[in-house]
């Protein structure tokens, strides 16, 4: 029973009973995140005891060794008497990490060998969706896109590359969005700024850091714009009269008088269906007409959404189809929705174009089921040209209604008729919607709306203002801009509530007037700033996630050394040198793995490899009966990556640590992050801020 050469323990990760498809489930498995170890099955079968050894290099399986009565068995036929001892539910399967493998396969060489087995089903299950990839790589080479990380995916696991490709087109669908706003840009005098853009747009996974050079290069442009305008002495003069009468108009403003004895009314956020009561509606369309894109303010955190629909608007059935929107309540989801209808409607009024919300879509189809009318209304729906549905999200555990859109969804689709619709969050996280209908809901493009940046909430605010006929100075603007909202309902809110106060008080508007009005707005503040620092000081909680902002990673490893000495084993994942970690913050055994793209002969290493991450911290979680995961080095992660598939990797580690004795810390920096992407973030988790 002795093999030619002992095969040492390694370090046992997790064990499990064998089963039908136990190794073939956990070959693959250790394929997606290119373990390297081995695999050991230990059997007892007609009271003869066998142990089998199945080495894998970097998630490919590579020797395999069985020892039984009979003697040794090696490469192929060693791995058949495996595979057959693995069928039994009282074989005990082990893995194994933490063995020297390269010295392995060298000391057994080409006998124990299974490389041949490669191409065969029973190592490799062949997919035929594997050509359908290859065809969609090659079409995407060909319009001059960089292809060799698809070309790498597809030697490995074919679910994975699924994933990868449905990423990747998802990228190359913002590309030409932003390819659209370049190519729109007067960009004359900044060339070469614009080439060195264009030479980033054969990488579609390149975006974020594209879409941040065109926000740059838009400035740079606006900077010009307002110096050219300034150059002449008689602009200067123009802008200098402009100036004093803007003066002498605020001074001046008294809106109607009314009553000395009127109090004055609370005037609290507008809701959605009040905003939309406000404007008056087509009988025919119920598209709310004053909804246009030039109505709707453009920046940083709502650009992707306004160009895509700007283009389905120019181009319905042809752009982008479906389109699907989605973002928190009151972002101007509703707004683009109509804006589309109403742009169609005007350069082609004969279009059948209806905008509708889920609940009157759910309302008239129970309406048609109760009195046997459903033809009508499938008729209705089904012979638009452009179905405008708002707020999809509420689609969730209605599935007669999920079976009717599903339906309908094909008819207009089939027909090349366009499709958009909006919805609180992403299609595959609406609870209870169908399989069938996230997929083709995503088959089109995804795009969402951030919470808007101060300027971007400024030029809201003026453009309200403007509309109201009501000058507003910048101190204004910029101080109800920062107001503790996300919503622009409510900043729309407060803009009313000052108005009001204006208008029966008579009193201008200033900025010592918008604090007094709006003063319990600030108290609000101060009162969620006090929260999350009497939040600070509470206890950390097994089973929760803390976002840890700070300048500098400090504060993270100080609450990963209390919770050390009160018995916690931790688990850290950092770009900082661990051997720096220990000499700085005592960590004592702390498992620390250092974040980086090079080898280290004397520290624990990681690439910055999402599936590899999770691996490991998820295995720590499980084994580990008091731990504490720390995460250092967001931001790396996300350059290597991108923030879309950081923020997935996150919410799956959350929803990890959630269901374990375990908590989590992620330690970020705000400097290294755009603000919808931090918002994003604190929705996420529970905040700890030390600044």
């Amino acid at each position: 029973m002795t093999p030619d050469y002992e095969i040492p323990e390694g370090k046992v990760i997790k064990t499990f009973k064998g089963g039908t498809d136990a190794l073939k489930k956990t070959l693959l498995d250790l394929k997606k995140y290119a373990f390297s170890g081995y695999v050991k099955t230990i059997s007892l079968r007609d009271n003869e005891p066998s142990i089998g050894y199945v080495v894998v290099k970097e998630g490919t399986p590579a020797i395999s060794v069985y020892i039984g009565e009979g003697g040794s068995e090696y490469g192929r036929m060693g791995l058949k008497k495996i595979w057959e001892d693995s069928y039994d539910g009282k074989c005990e399967i082990e893995l194994h990490a933490r063995v020297g493998v390269n010295e392995l396969i060298r000391q057994y060489g080409a006998k124990a060998s299974i490389a041949k087995l490669k191409k065969s089903e029973k190592i490799k299950i062949v997919d035929k969706g594997e050509k359908v990839l290859r065809r969609k790589l090659e079409l995407w080479e060909k319009r001059g896109y960089d292809g060799s990380k698809l070309e790498k995916a597809l030697k490995g696991d074919m679910e994975k590359a699924r994933n990868i490709f449905r990423t990747f087109e998802e990228d190359v669908k913002k590309l030409k969005i932003l390819e659209e706003i370049l190519d729109s840009m007067e960009t004359k005098g900044f060339e070469d700024e614009v080439q060195a853009i264009k030479s980033k747009f054969k990488k579609p996974e390149m975006n974020l850091a594209i879409e941040a050079d065109i926000e740059r290069l838009r400035e740079k442009l606006e900077e010009k714009e307002d110096m050219e305008r300034w150059l002449t002495a008689e602009e200067k003069v123009i802008g200098e009269k402009e100036i004093e009468s803007r003066a002498t108009a605020v001074a001046d403003m008294i809106v109607e008088k009314a009553d000395d004895e009127a109090e004055l009314p609370d005037v609290p956020p507008l809701t959605k269906e009040e905003v939309e009561s406000k404007h008056k509606r087509d009988e025919k369309t119920n598209l709310i007409g004053q909804f246009t894109f030039d109505r709707f303010v453009v920046g940083p955190s709502n650009r992707f959404a306004q160009a895509a629909s700007l283009a389905v608007a120019k181009t319905p059935y042809k752009a982008y189809n479906p389109l699907f929107i989605c973002s928190g309540p009151g972002l101007g989801k509703t707004h683009l929705l109509n804006a589309m209808g109403n742009y169609i409607m005007e350069r082609s009024p004969e279009t059948k174009v209806l905008y509708v919300t889920l609940e009157t879509f759910v309302n008239e189809h129970n309406d048609a089921k109760r009195t046997g009318d459903l033809s009508a209304f499938r008729k209705k729906y089904r012979n638009l040209d452009v179905m405008l549905l708002d707020d999809a999200q509420f689609l969730s555990g209605n599935d007669d209604v999920q079976e009717e859109l599903f339906h309908t969804f094909n008819a207009l689709y089939n027909a090349n008729k366009e499709i958009a619709l909006t919805s609180d969050r992403p299609p595959k996280d609406i609870p209870e919607l169908e399989d069938r209908l996230v997929s083709r809901f995503e088959s089109g493009l995804v795009t969402d709306i951030q919470i808007p940046e101060v300027e971007t909430r400024v030029a809201i605010l003026a453009k309200k203002a403007e509309e109201a006929e009501v000058i507003l100075g910048e101190d204004v603007l910029d101080f109800m801009a920062n107001a503790p909202t996300d919503n622009i309902r409510e900043l729309e809110g407060l803009l009313n509530r000052v108005v009001a106060y204006s208008s029966l008080t008579e009193v201008p508007i200033t900025l010592e007037m918008a604090k007094d009005v709006l003063s319990d707005v600030a108290a609000r503040e101060a009162m969620r700033e006090g929260e999350i620092v009497e939040e600070m000081e509470r206890e950390l909680v097994a089973g929760r996630s803390y976002l840890i902002e700070e300048d500098r990673p400090a504060n993270v490893f100080r609450l990963c050394r209390e919770a050390m000495e009160e018995g916690s084993t931790a688990f850290l994942v950092t770009r900082t040198n661990p051997r720096r970690m220990r000499d700085v913050f005592d960590l004592g055994d702390a498992r620390i793995v250092w974040l980086t793209d090079r080898d280290s002969a004397s520290e624990e290493t990681i690439p910055p490899t999402l599936e590899r991450i999770i691996y490991m911290i998820e295995n720590f979680v499980k084994n580990a009966d008091k731990g504490i995961v720390v995460l250092d080095g967001l931001e790396y992660l996300i350059s290597n990556n991108n923030f879309d598939a950081v923020l997935r990797f996150l919410r799956r580690l959350i929803d990890e640590v959630s269901e374990s004795s375990a908590f989590f810390l992620l330690s970020v920096s705000p400097k290294t992050l755009r603000e919808q992407e931090l918002k994003i973030l604190e929705r996420e988790m529970e905040v700890r801020i030390f600044r």
